[in-house]
């Protein structure tokens, strides 16, 4: 028997197991080479691999191809073909038996497969009260206030973590100020906003982390048209989603780099964390812990904890996980580089295909930053230099620029408003991206970039 996936058929009598013998698990934890003593099916009872084969790569590509995120494994052979039994293991050293499975989990979960988690507007949508600025630069002093304002939320936000981490959480009246704020600050100019958090938060801690994802969370909900309620949850949603890391960073340490696969354990115990450090925060809206939990999954089913897909993930669950995930291709780690935000946008792009992130929230994050997102620096036609400062409109792809540098290398005064060029109405076009100067970032052509987010 060749490890090639059959066909869907009727199982004959003989061949039918116990499926209460069998356990879920994930498709790309299966460890390629190993040997079954049992058959291989999937949910529905499928066979799907024949007793005594050995899994290979062909195998896991055909079950991917199929949309499959999960198998079921005899119970005998879970330990054997996957890595579950070691995190077992780890949650047993640590006296957390369970981890995975608490109450409040428990509860969550049953309020997911409710299919209650719908999302409603009660007043205007925040959209309509966005300021557009169009063919205009940034007010110098108002951006000076607002990288000393990341700075200070920064640094805020770090000591409300380490305050939950020691049993002495915040108020949820803290953070929604913040939250509060950012909209605010939204409506008035969001380019500006946008660039001023990034650019402020090259220093990748945690907080700062925490702090974009609210930022640009909030701004891809605007984009969807959702009101201000809705928005400021999200931003708040988008502040304490991480918190869990904290108990992380203790165990595997700082360093953004590819974990081993009992680190990668660890690390996705941190939704879970996060809950248990945010139960002690009172005022706080209660759809707050349902986002939080399930910001890493994925519509395809291949997230965690719960590997839940499509309309079984909050709304503002999958607009953060866009957020998620720009944020983190274009910070580095350890074993490489951060991507060039034209890069981190085109690879995003792809994983829209194979339902890894979603498609409405990936639009709006389009339709805000532009291909060539807010912030990045681009060569044009006629070779000179320019930094994007503002989208414009739905012309993602003629965003508007400020050249900063001639073709022959001179700099231009950045006073200067003829500086200032809507490429939607000009004949020059985005030649090609470039890197941040003095940031090392690399594009997807390049062999240190792994695909990880």
């Amino acid at each position: 028997m060749t490890t090639e996936i059959k066909e869907q058929t009727d199982l004959s009598d003989e061949s039918q197991i116990d499926l209460q013998d069998t356990v879920s698990i994930r498709v790309e934890d299966l460890i390629v080479g190993r040997r079954i003593n049992h058959p291989i099916y999937d949910q529905n009872g499928v066979l799907l691999l024949a007793a005594d084969s050995v899994v290979n790569s062909r195998f896991k590509q055909l079950l991917r191809e199929r949309k499959m995120p999960q198998v079921e494994i005899h119970s005998d052979d879970a330990a054997s073909v996957s890595l579950g039994g070691l995190a077992a293991d780890s949650m047993l050293e640590e006296g957390n038996q369970g981890i995975f499975s608490t109450e409040l989990t428990q509860k969550l979960d049953r309020l997911i497969e409710s299919g209650s988690m719908f999302v409603a507007n009660t007043g205007p949508a925040v959209r309509d009260s966005m300021v557009m600025h169009g063919c205009k630069g940034y007010d110098a002093a108002h951006r000076e206030k607002l990288f000393e304002q990341q700075q200070q939320f920064g640094e805020s936000l770090d000591g409300m973590m380490r305050g939950a981490l020691t049993g002495k959480p915040p108020s949820g009246a803290e953070i929604t100020g913040m939250a509060a704020s950012y909209l605010t600050q939204l409506t008035s100019d969001a380019d500006s906003v946008i660039s001023a958090a990034a650019e402020a938060g090259k220093d990748e801690s945690l907080s700062q982390h925490c702090l974009q994802m609210s930022l640009l969370g909030m701004a891809i909900g605007t984009e969807l048209n959702l009101d201000e309620n809705n928005v400021r949850n999200i931003g708040l949603c988008g502040l304490v989603h991480d918190w869990g890391m904290v108990r992380v960073q203790e165990k595997i340490g700082k360093g953004r780099r590819q974990l081993s696969p009992l680190e990668r354990m660890e690390m996705q115990k941190h939704p879970i964390f996060s809950l248990e450090m945010l139960e002690n925060v009172a005022g706080i809206p209660s759809i707050v812990p349902v986002v939080c939990y399930q910001v890493h999954e994925q519509p395809n089913g291949l997230g965690y904890p719960r590997q839940r897909s499509n309309k079984m993930i909050h709304m503002f669950a999958r607009i953060l996980n866009v957020a998620h995930s720009y944020v983190s291709l274009t910070s580095s780690r350890e074993d490489r580089p951060a991507l060039m935000p034209y890069a981190a946008m085109e690879y995003l792009l792809r994983l829209t295909n194979d339902k890894t992130i979603d498609q409405a929230p990936m639009r709006a994050l389009l339709n805000l930053l532009s291909l060539f997102p807010v912030g990045s620096f681009v060569i044009l036609t006629d070779r000179s230099a320019a930094r994007v400062i503002r989208r414009n409109k739905d012309f993602y792809t003629s965003p508007i620029v400020q050249v900063i540098q001639t073709s022959d290398g001179k700099k231009v005064d950045p006073m200067n408003p003829d500086s200032i060029i809507d490429l939607n109405e000009s004949d020059l076009e985005i030649d090609q991206a470039l890197p941040t100067p003095g940031k090392d970032e690399i594009d997807l052509s390049s062999d240190v970039f792994d695909g990880q987010i």
